[in-house]
């Protein structure tokens, strides 16, 4: 008789739960929508901008998968500059048109891991450079924070001036919660320490391999800065392209709102609580297009929309990989022996 674990039955799962998400969320959005306004939007919108969109986005992408071959050198994995490409273009396609619980990062790990005996190390590689990605969009969404509010041209207030405070009746929700997961821990107690047991040992066992990632930039800082910098420079030009979008769909919002919301935005949605983020990103952008630069619900939802495009245009290298088989692993007798 076959039994199912919790990680099988999370497996099972995962999936309709991103896709209710998504289109629960997508479903809030349309709600809000006027179909008329929104197809005056969008008939505004001149083809060049776009196009001029999905290939900026299409570059940037060849500048990720520098930087990710950047991270590999570092560690002495020998993977070729064309391959390291070819599998962000992979994982990229595989994160925006398969709607399923394995992610590009996860293709990217599965297959660099292949040129190297370091299994683990290579693909906790791939989580460095989403990290150092992710970090990148941080740093360029506080600096134009920064300077949009010592300009003036935007302020960040709590909606409708909303405060929490301790003593709230939200006190007793909080306690009836500890209660029930008191009573789930009580109940399900020793299946509660195997898994917890098992969990403890596979985090031991990455933090050692990610310690000797780390080594490997801690004695290449440049590494790292220059992956910051690189990833700063391309994300501006995607924004520029959006920002051009957006004068095309009469967002009169000025090019610095774009350098705060897009980043906040793109952090959000790198959550895996959706799939591809679909409705999770293109509601961030119209809350914050609506609510921090006056934008119509209509054109703000347009630019998200405008956005998801660049992202699936710029994907189709990845299909054309896929198709080719171009970017499969060496045999294992052509591995490195580091």
């Amino acid at each position: 008789m076959k039994h199912s674990t919790p990680k099988a039955g999370w497996k099972r799962w995962s999936l309709p739960v991103r896709i209710g998400i998504a289109g629960l969320a997508c479903l809030l959005i349309a709600k809000q929508l006027s179909w008329t306004e929104l197809k005056t939007a969008v008939a505004d919108l001149k083809l060049w901008t776009v196009i001029v969109g999905i290939i900026v986005y299409t570059l940037s992408q060849f500048l990720v998968g520098l930087r990710w071959w950047w991270f590999l050198r570092a560690q002495r994995i020998a993977v070729p500059l064309a391959t390291a490409v070819k599998l962000n273009y992979l994982g990229l396609f595989y994160s925006n048109f398969l709607p399923s619980s394995v992610g590009g990062d996860l293709v990217r790990a599965w297959y660099v891991s292949h040129y190297s005996r370091r299994k683990l190390q290579a693909a906790l590689g791939v989580l460095l450079d989403r990290i150092m990605g992710l970090i990148a969009t941080l740093i360029l969404a506080v600096a134009a924070l920064f300077a949009a509010q010592n300009l003036q041209v935007l302020q960040i207030q709590p909606m409708g001036g909303t405060t929490f405070r301790l003593g709230t009746p939200f006190w007793p929700y909080g306690i009836a919660f500890g209660l029930v997961v008191v009573g789930a821990i009580l109940v399900l107690y020793k299946p509660f320490l195997h898994i917890m047991y098992r969990l403890y040992r596979h985090i031991i066992h990455l933090i050692r391999q990610l310690r000797k990632v780390l080594t490997v930039y801690y004695h290449h800082p440049f590494v790292l800065i220059g992956a910051i910098g690189i990833t700063i420079f391309l994300q501006s030009l995607v924004i520029m392209a959006y920002w051009l979008i957006g004068r095309d769909l009469n967002i009169d919002a000025p090019l610095i709102h774009y350098f705060v919301f897009f980043p906040l935005v793109w952090v959000v949605g790198s959550i895996p609580i959706s799939i591809s983020g679909i409705g999770i990103l293109e509601g961030g952008l119209v809350f914050l297009f609506v609510r921090y630069s006056g934008t119509s619900t209509e054109a703000a939802a347009a630019l998200a929309l405008c956005q998801r495009l660049t992202w699936l245009g710029a994907s189709l290298p990845g299909l054309l990989i896929h198709l080719t088989g171009s970017y499969r692993p060496p045999s294992r007798s052509a591995v490195s022996a580091s």
